[in-house]
């Protein structure tokens, strides 16, 4: 009996602190955790003990980055400590702040790195007031991202959107093909949030819109306030989320001006925790996001796998998604007319509840077909394993391997004697693609 065991691939998952809470790393994280080829830790600067927690149920161990003085939590993103041991650096990309950070690790660690992209920074642009990119740098933010892109062995981009956007960008440098598209999964810690509540109908018709000071007219809250507007139905109400510490008065002076009643809107600061979103979820009866451009849309996936209804823009990641299948095209809304969003609004608001719970979950469940998680995950995990040849040119696999001989022998004067041997091999290999 004879087993052999190849190296496991050691994958460190770095952000700062708010981007390791975004439901897609945590499906990363899940993942990667549960999959015995790869061996995974967490590199956040400055992480919480809520986030701590967390990993170590996953087995997973969270490291701190050396402490510099003068440096923030961002800068100190460069400097994982020297006893961290990394095969493959997954980083997630964030604007100008988050991202680049990996080119310094790479060299110190001598790894292999993959850079996972979220938004488009060149669209998002379009609709802000205030650049950050354009001021007192040579290339804009859109493009570091792709520079990034192109030092990057890998890129992961969330949503057929965001992976259109950056295969075009790539296609001049011919490392178009080093982008994988990557559809998040319906999160699992949202299915059923609603069960007790689906048979209601109220009075009152509550629509939820998530988004920020910063992205005002990027998620289309200007839509939104106009759609209310052409409405004139008091009975519609409008819950609008911000982040914690964005201006909640200037907010609602801006929707109001926009055109909503103040009777009709509620701005609330929300901290966009899981338990948060469970409770918020039960709270309402539709979520809206008539977004200019955003690059998925993770809020919808959450109300869809909570069996919300659903009113999504086409120029966002989910939108697109949505469209290709067969139930999508009732939740996408393919205008920026706020008198279409108005009456969007009003079909739903009209359905009997019953129906559209059904009509939801039938939606949940196609997108869980076409966009099956471990089929993409094996497929992407299949192109890490390949980034790491060894010398003699098979791939770096975290598996084992076994071999039993079965001998059978034959008894001749009491004297038992071999006649043969049959060599049998076995593969512990999990979750292979």
């Amino acid at each position: 009996f004879q087993i052999i065991t190849t190296m496991v691939l050691k994958i460190t998952l770095a952000s700062n602190v708010e981007g390791w809470g975004i439901m897609m790393n945590g499906q990363l994280e899940s993942a990667l955790a549960s999959d015995q080829r790869v061996e995974v830790s967490g590199f956040v600067p400055g992480y919480t003990q809520e986030q701590r927690d967390q990993a170590q149920r996953l087995n997973i161990t969270l490291y701190d980055a050396k402490h510099y003085i003068g440096f923030d939590t961002n800068e100190r993103l460069a400097y994982p400590p020297d006893d961290l041991k990394i095969d493959l650096l997954i980083m997630h990309s964030y604007g100008r702040h988050v991202g680049k950070q990996a080119q310094v690790i790479v060299d110190a660690k001598k790894c292999k790195w993959v850079l996972v992209v979220h938004t488009i920074s060149e669209e998002l642009e379009k609709y802000m007031k205030a650049v950050a990119s354009s001021s007192g740098f040579k290339e804009s933010e859109h493009e570091l991202q792709v520079n990034l892109c192109e030092k990057a062995d890998l890129v992961l981009a969330v949503g057929p959107q965001v992976a259109k956007a950056y295969k075009d960008a790539l296609r001049h440098s011919g490392y178009q093909d080093k982008v994988i598209t990557l559809m998040p999964s319906i999160p699992k810690e949202f299915l059923g949030a609603r069960q007790r509540i689906k048979n209601d109908s109220r009075e009152i018709f509550r629509v939820l819109i998530s988004a920020s000071a910063k992205y005002f007219e990027v998620k289309g809250c200007d839509i939104a306030a106009k759609a209310f507007m052409k409405l004139g139905d008091p009975s519609i109400h409008l819950l609008l989320v911000v982040k914690e510490g964005d201006d909640t008065a200037a907010i609602k002076e801006a929707m109001v001006k926009e055109g909503i009643s103040q009777e009709q809107l509620t701005v609330r600061q929300f901290s966009g925790t899981d338990q948060g979103w469970r409770q918020l979820l039960c709270e309402v009866d539709l979520l809206i996001k008539p977004s200019k451009t955003e690059g998925f849309g993770m809020s919808g996936l959450r109300a869809i796998a909570a069996d919300l209804p659903v009113l999504i823009s086409e120029n966002c990641g989910l939108g697109i998604a949505l469209k290709s299948l067969p139930f999508g095209d009732m939740y996408v809304v393919d205008s920026q007319d706020p008198q279409v969003w108005a009456e969007r609004i009003k079909e739903i608001k009209e359905k009997d509840v019953k129906i559209c719970h059904l009509e939801v979950e039938q939606l949940k469940k196609e997108y869980i077909k076409e966009y099956m998680w471990e089929n993409q995950f094996n497929s992407v995990v299949a192109e890490f394993v390949k980034m790491f040849p060894s010398s003699d040119g098979t791939v770096f696999l975290s598996c084992c391997f076994f071999f039993i001989d079965y001998k059978y022998y034959v008894i001749y004067n009491n004297v038992s004697q071999v006649i043969f041997t049959i060599s049998c091999f076995f593969c512990g290999m999990p979750n292979l693609p």
